[in-house]
């Protein structure tokens, strides 16, 4: 596993060529985060309500459907080599909308209608839908729940695609993958079923020196989280990157009988429409 402090797409793609594909992907999603068209259909602040639900949910979001129809056709010619997709009517709102749900059954009717295989639609939407999660991201900072315990993000409802022990404090923080989301949790607590028997709480060590890699494992749920040992937070744009730079730790999860879930634990009621 290369050094994560040297972790940039180009070092990822020089040690394994054969994430290419992917990593051009999101590369393109980096690079669309910093266009406005996905600031512009946002809801104010003081309109989102706070309470134990994400602050994405029982929200309406607009897009420019036209200017985000070309980013989404972009991802699918590398991702997915567009094929019988590219002269299909293509509803961006309702694809964008089915990924921020995570709705893997909305997506694969999606997939059939283009044409294309749902594997490969579920990993373009959860790459075409990122700029649109960073953006809410940074307009509601002030909205963030300061006292926001759960296992999922507080923003997209998300599971974690990772945890860092952050600081000289060594304080534990989830990191989500598609928005960048941050939030606080306690050590002795399994993010998805909120084991606390410490007895039932492992971990397993990568041999990586210094001990800044490991796996927590629960013997509860059989669910594992990567764990990052660093004293500065990762960029939110950077967490999907170093998700993949960390993916041998996933094998290693696998091998042992442990699984991260895929679907997220409450259905997220968000709309996205046309601007």
């Amino acid at each position: 596993m290369m050094r994560l402090t040297a972790v940039t797409p180009q070092a990822l793609a020089r040690e394994h060529p054969e994430w290419a594909a992917w990593l051009a992907l999101l590369e393109e999603s980096r690079r669309a985060q910093d266009e406005p068209l996905w600031t512009r259909g946002l809801p104010a602040v003081d309109t989102l309500s706070a309470g134990a639900a994400p602050l994405l949910h029982d929200v309406v979001l607009a897009v420019d459907a036209r200017r985000a129809e070309r980013f989404v056709r972009r991802l699918l010619d590398l991702g997915a080599r567009g094929g019988a997709a590219r002269s299909r009517r293509l509803d961006v709102p309702r694809l964008l909308e089915a990924a921020v749900r995570q709705d893997l059954a909305r997506l694969d009717e999606v997939a059939g209608e283009l044409g294309m295989a749902p594997a490969a639609l579920r990993a373009v939407a959860a790459v075409a839908v990122m700029p649109l999660l960073h953006a809410c991201r940074r307009a509601w900072t002030d909205a963030w729940p300061k006292d926001w315990r759960e296992g999922i993000c507080p923003l997209c409802g998300a599971w974690p695609a990772l945890a860092e022990a952050r600081g000289l404090e060594r304080c534990r923080r989830l990191r989500c993958a598609r928005c960048g989301g941050d939030w606080d949790t306690d050590w002795l607590r399994c993010p998805y079923c909120q084991n606390r028997e410490h007895e039932r709480l492992g971990s397993l060590v990568t041999g990586v020196p210094l001990d800044t890699l490991k796996l927590e494992t629960c013997e509860a749920c059989h669910g594992y989280v990567k764990t990052l040992t660093t004293l500065r937070a990762t960029p939110p744009e950077g967490v999907a990157l170093l998700d993949l730079a960390t993916v041998e730790l996933d094998l290693v999860g696998l091998e042992h009988g442990y699984r991260r879930p895929h679907a997220p634990p409450h259905a997220l009621e968000v709309q996205v429409v046309a601007a």
